[in-house]
């Protein structure tokens, strides 16, 4: 099992958080699922199908996490399946996940049917199951941390190959539930979730200066920063995070220092100015032998304006790469429009 696979499920085990997680992206933030009546369930769904010929394939599946919440009466199962890579068979996935939890939960009461002979008349007897038992609805929950936008399936419709109109109204379809983070909207109401949203959707767009200013006294739990980290691969949150274990809550900008830093070298780097041995070099020193390089060949008009494209592509190759405009005018002193 991975790190993301580890953290992630430890981070949403809090109850709080899980429960947030549906209201939001399934209730439109309506407090329907009450943290206090989440219930645990196990995770491994498993089981054997039965062919015709009477012999059974085991299909094999773990949840990544499950709990049921038991509203007004009966119970609901709802299952999170988090997703680091874009899956293109994810909306047949998920309906044999779903699939398999309909299934066992019939399978338990068939067993109990004929254990105890309950059976009204040859009917219930061949189904094994009475005619006013029910089933309880299972609801899955796909969470894509992903930097690439989700262009996978979303439903198994969009599977298919194309069919004519009279074909597609009697297709049965099945839609998944899919939040995908790097462009959620979603207005979380659990600190910790909102934090993580939010770090995760900055560090992938790089939005350094914007997260320095809306973030300068914002202290968030160490679980968010280190998942935040290992989410968008991001080695040097990842390492401050790990450098103060003993530390329940964390500055998020304080977290994102390291990582600004090397952005700034990079670019520095590609600026051609770094002398040989140099280690250390701040932006403002760069930006000013870049100045100073041009006065030299002030003379040369083609050096000069050889030296301007040579910024305006630096500026150009961070837009691309996803830096916001405030951090490029400051590391390359080009004024964006």
């Amino acid at each position: 099992m991975s790190n993301l696979d580890i953290l992630s499920r430890d981070f949403w085990k809090d109850n709080r958080r899980f429960a947030d997680l549906f209201n939001t992206v399934l209730y439109d933030g309506k407090q329907v699922i009450l943290p206090e009546k989440l219930m645990e369930a196990d995770s491994n769904l498993s089981g054997s199908i039965q062919t015709k010929k009477k012999e059974d394939v085991f299909v094999e599946r773990r949840a990544d996490l499950i709990r049921k919440f038991a509203g007004n009466s009966e119970y609901a199962i709802f299952l999170l399946e988090n997703q680091s890579h874009i899956h293109y068979g994810m909306p047949l996935r998920v309906m044999m996940y779903d699939a398999l939890g309909y299934r066992e939960e019939c399978a338990k009461k068939k067993r109990e049917n004929k254990k105890n002979a309950v059976y009204a008349n040859r009917d219930e007897f061949l189904s094994g199951m009475r005619k006013e038992e029910r089933i309880h609805p299972v609801f899955t929950l796909v969470v894509y941390y992903g930097e690439k936008p989700w262009d996978g399936p979303r439903r198994l419709k969009d599977m298919m190959v194309d069919m004519p109109k009279w074909m597609e109204k009697s297709f049965s379809d099945y839609s998944m539930n899919l939040l995908e983070i790097r462009s959620s909207e979603h207005a979380f109401q659990n600190e910790d979730v909102s934090r993580l949203v939010y770090m995760i959707q900055h560090i992938y767009r790089k939005q350094i200066e914007e997260m320095k200013k809306e973030c300068a006294d914002v202290y968030v739990k160490k679980d968010v920063i280190k998942l935040a980290g290992v989410i968008t691969e991001n080695e040097e949150i990842i390492k401050y995070a790990e450098e103060h274990k003993e530390e329940e809550v964390l500055n998020m900008c304080e977290a994102t220092k390291q990582w600004e830093e090397k952005i700034r070298n990079d670019v520095i780097n590609m600026m051609g100015v770094r002398k040989e041995g140099e280690e250390n070099l701040a932006p403002e020193e760069a930006i000013e032998r870049l100045k100073a390089a041009e006065k030299n060949e002030g003379i040369l008009e083609g050096k000069v304006k050889g030296k301007a494209e040579e910024k305006m592509e630096i500026a150009e190759k961070m837009k691309a790469e996803g830096f916001d405009n405030a951090l490029i005018e400051k590391l390359t002193g080009i004024l964006l429009h």
